[in-house]
């Protein structure tokens, strides 16, 4: 009998510009790293992809969640600048990247969706599960939080 591989769920976090990129393009970059915790390591085809806007730096969506993606491809290396950090300096940062498909676009608050996430376990302190590029310190959250979050999304 084959094995059948569930997806997992990743809260990935993103500025404001990268978020114009992923959802125009429906690809996600990371940069060259040999950390064992490092996305390129972690996420595989068929997992699903929540971006979350960091705070810091946003004007609009920053504290939200604004899409889910299926990832549809592996890792590949790319040499071409795509970020609006590698197109000013003419320099690629994020060479790592993978395809993905979306699954619904729109925006979640956080702050409203705390009560019911059980990946966020000290509720007084849920900023700390946004620190890094993955959320969660690296983990993967529940499919049944990723189905609140992505229910959410409007």
């Amino acid at each position: 009998m084959p094995k059948i591989i569930l997806p997992l769920y990743w809260i990935v976090v993103i500025g404001e510009d990268e978020w114009e990129v992923i959802r125009k393009k429906n690809v996600y970059g990371v940069p060259e790293t040999s950390r064992a915790r490092s996305p390129r390591k972690l996420i595989k085809p068929g997992d699903i992809i929540i971006f979350y806007v960091k705070v810091k730096g946003s004007r609009y969506l920053g504290g939200k969640f604004v899409g889910a993606f299926k990832v549809v491809s592996n890792w590949y290396r790319e040499s071409k600048p795509l970020w609006p950090s590698e197109v000013r300096e003419g320099k690629v940062e994020y060479p790592w990247r993978i395809k993905l498909k979306p699954i619904k676009l729109g925006i979640a608050d956080f702050k409203e969706l705390i009560s019911k996430l059980v990946f966020v376990e000290k509720k007084e302190k849920a900023h700390i599960y946004f620190a890094g590029t993955l959320a969660n310190f690296g983990r993967p959250i529940p499919e049944r939080d990723a189905r609140i979050i992505i229910e959410n999304l409007k």
